[in-house]
């Protein structure tokens, strides 16, 4: 079989589709888009001034021809990938800059139309609002102002009979609107970028808040809110064929250890108990913390065989570990009680069945596994 000719299909269906698989690098190009309808719409005003006489045909063609060229530019950036080279992958700055240098350039040789395109820069730079702060909006501003003066300075020098009243009024106006603009813009970028701040920190928040809810503090496993909520939905699959079993354990003569060794020592050994059981568990498993230093496991589709099998598998691991917050050759213990679900019982019922095989196992003498039918 040919694998080569698939995989090269692959690339080229990739090469051309018009966003990229990476869902930043497609975000950036939405973006872009907008930035280029924008463009157009600076086109249709181009014709619009030679519908009214006030620009030559040429001149609105030539414009047509370097935005249509720019937006090709762009979009290649974009779609090769060498945007990501920039420090502002989304290419604002450079966007806005062409846009700028662009406009002064039509306005060279459209001075009848000058100053309807001149309300083009805020509207070059209102896409630099909410991506760029306050230092670069002021040098794009500045870059406005270089850039009109610059026109005006060409205009008059092959038109010197000129009326210079209208151009003066016109770049004083802008020498006062666009570097507030470009303030109010960086504003604007600072209270957008604080509440988005605000946002991630209360996203933290609720994710913390999700986690306490349904974790154990201490040990950082399921806590008995999640367990019994876990009972509830396993009980219910029994009603409809499935099957499940319970391990409840608990960690023999656990007060002594605190009382020898203080809590401290008893905090990192229900830890310690909780990473061991957890490893011997499967992903379907659920395992938490009931209280104290009882522990639960709800093992999905088990039998009760199964399920004294997983127990034993845990009581043996806890029984070979070493626990460094205990004195050398002082080990920790567990005992558990086992039981499998009937068909129509509920909750309470089968964790009072494992309780009593845990009972039994405490009372034979601890560090076992007693299942209850």
């Amino acid at each position: 079989m040919d694998t080569e000719a698939p995989a090269a299909r692959g690339r080229v269906a990739g090469a051309l589709r018009f966003f990229p698989d990476d869902a930043r690098q497609a975000l950036r190009m939405r973006r872009y888009l907008m930035a280029a309808g924008t463009s157009l719409l600076l086109v249709a005003a181009l014709f619009l001034g030679v519908r009214i006489e006030v620009l030559p045909v040429a001149v609105a063609l030539e414009g047509s021809a370097i935005v249509v060229a720019l937006i090709a530019l762009f979009y290649a950036a974009f779609r090769s990938g060498l945007n990501l080279r920039f420090s502002d992958p989304s290419l604002t700055t450079e966007q806005i800059a062409a846009a700028i240098l662009f406009l002064a350039y039509i306005m060279v040789h459209a001075p009848a139309a000058r100053n309807a395109l001149s309300l083009f820069y805020m509207v070059a730079m209102l896409f630099g609002v909410l991506r760029l702060g306050t230092s670069r909006l002021l040098a794009l501003a500045l870059l406005a102002l270089a850039a009109h003066s610059a026109m005006l300075l060409v205009s008059f020098v092959r038109h010197p009979g000129a009326d210079l009243s209208d151009a003066l009024l016109q770049l004083g106006v802008l020498c006062i609107v666009l570097p507030w603009f470009a303030l109010m813009g960086g504003y604007v970028n600072n209270l957008r970028a604080r509440l988005s701040e605000s946002n991630r920190r209360l996203s933290d928040a609720f994710t913390r808040i999700e986690s306490i809810a349904v974790r154990d503090e201490l040990t950082g496993i399921y806590n008995r809110r999640f367990l019994m909520a876990a009972l509830e939905r396993e009980a219910a699959r029994t009603r409809r064929g499935a099957s499940f079993a319970v391990c409840l354990l608990d960690v023999d003569r656990f007060k002594g250890i605190n009382d020898s060794h203080g809590h401290a020592a008893g905090d990192a050994v229900l830890k310690r108990f909780a990473s061991i059981a957890a490893a011997e568990l499967r992903a379907v498993d659920v395992f938490g913390r009931i209280g104290g230093e009882e522990f639960l496991a709800v093992l999905p589709d088990t039998d009760l065989e199964g399920a004294v099998t997983c127990a034993e598998r845990i009581r043996l691991a806890v029984a070979s570990s070493r626990f460094a917050e205990l004195p050398a050759g002082e080990g920790v213990t567990v005992t558990a009680g086992v039981a499998r679900a009937g068909r129509d019982e509920a909750p309470s019922q089968i964790l009072a069945r494992a309780d009593e095989g845990l009972y039994r196992g405490k009372q034979q003498g601890r560090n076992r596994v007693v299942q209850v039918h």
